[in-house]
């Protein structure tokens, strides 16, 4: 019998003995869904998977030596894949249609580099811009290249399957109902509820769970290189990650000044001193929508944090929830700390929809917040 070896944290090793007793046993669906928060290895495990199916090692899979391991560790291989794009990359043309000796940048070569960075670092939740989708015409693509004859098993990972348009789901769904032979669909994503049901319904569901704290710090040290600032890595951070290696990667780079800016914007909404904190929020790069939802993510958990301190529970940010100083105002009780909260979720929700520009919700969040208590 072909023995399989999947590797990963010991935190997600139940869910990698699942996938191994399929393969062992020869019923691996031709479909697979893997969820769970962001950054937590999900494309990592969608790689592991991709190399054992198409592993050709008579004794153990994936050896990570025979051609079907190099092909599924090939960055230039882009038909195993379908990344979220930006809508000018997802039209580029494709190499078959660009004149020889073009310098002209082709939609596999966008794709190309998309790959790329996910195999650097699989953990990383910031390789796709807040604009990028699955367009049908990228869905439209992989389907094309089913028509290549060959025996060979083929995989095609759909990372962040959730950002499929309505044509782009709708045209995959069509596909799920008549997998190709030796066809291997494995789809990642952080937002199940977004997926049609329909796809959902046709796909193994594997769910990842989020990493310990000392399994987060290993992860990053492992994947980030030498020249990763060990000492970035402080108690806040690793607070924030909540599991995942790729939130404390991100939260690092930013988690200084916006612990600091998240502090400062509740006692500022506290003490109604908005001039100050307006001045602070147009020195940041805040106008982005996707990095103003993660520091309201940073803003979500220190208000959930002051809930902690009040109801005397450990801390994730001890930190920052220190330097606020909740002594100071009385008056702010758990039921005002509940309803800060709903309305950081309420501006987040608003902020992705990119109605209102990111700012102005920021402006708009801070005199709302602890309307009534101040």
């Amino acid at each position: 019998m072909i023995e399989y070896t999947l590797h990963g944290p010991a935190s997600q090793e139940r869910a990698r003995i699942r996938v191994m007793s399929a393969l062992r046993e020869n019923r691996f669906p031709q479909a697979i869904l893997i969820d769970g928060p962001a950054g937590i290895g999900k494309k990592w495990l969608a790689m592991e998977i991709a190399k054992a199916l198409q592993c050709t090692d008579p004794n153990m899979r994936p050896c990570g030596h025979c051609f079907g391991c190099r092909m599924a560790e090939d960055s230039g291989a882009t038909d195993g894949w379908v990344v979220p794009m930006e809508a000018e990359e997802a039209r580029a043309r494709s190499s078959d249609d660009v004149a020889p000796g073009s310098k002209a940048k082709t939609i596999e070569d966008f794709k190309k580099a998309y790959i790329e960075e996910i195999q650097k670092n699989p953990y990383r939740v910031d390789i796709f811009s807040a604009g990028a989708y699955i367009s049908v015409d990228l869905i439209r693509s992989m389907t094309s290249s089913f028509a290549m004859k060959g025996d060979r098993i083929r995989t095609i990972i759909i990372a962040e399957a959730d950002r499929m348009n309505e044509s782009a789901a709708n045209a995959f769904l069509k596909t799920l109902e008549d997998v190709p032979a030796n066809t291997y669909f494995i789809l990642t994503t952080s937002s199940r509820e977004k997926m049609l049901q329909t796809i959902r319904s046709r796909c193994l569901a594997l769910h990842l769970l989020p990493l310990s704290d000392d399994e987060v710090q290993s992860e990053v040290l492992r994947v980030a290189g030498e020249e990763f600032d060990e000492t970035s890595l402080t108690d806040d951070v690793i607070g924030l990650a909540v599991g995942s290696p790729g939130k404390a990667l991100y939260y690092a780079e930013h988690a200084k000044s916006w612990c600091k800016l998240a502090s400062d914007f509740v006692i500022c909404s506290l003490r109604g001193n908005y001039t100050e904190l307006f001045m602070q929020l147009k020195e940041t790069t805040l106008d982005d929508a996707y990095d103003a939802n993660r520091f309201l993510e940073v803003l979500s958990f220190l208000l959930a944090d002051l809930l902690r301190e009040q109801a005397g529970a450990p801390l994730r940010m001890p930190e920052t929830t220190a330097a606020v100083g909740l002594s100071n105002f009385p008056r702010i009780d758990a039921t005002a700390l509940e309803l800060a909260l709903v309305a950081v979720q309420e501006t987040m929700s608003r902020i992705e929809s990119r109605r209102v520009p990111a700012y102005m919700c920021l402006q708009n969040l801070s005199l709302k917040l602890f309307e009534g208590y101040k």
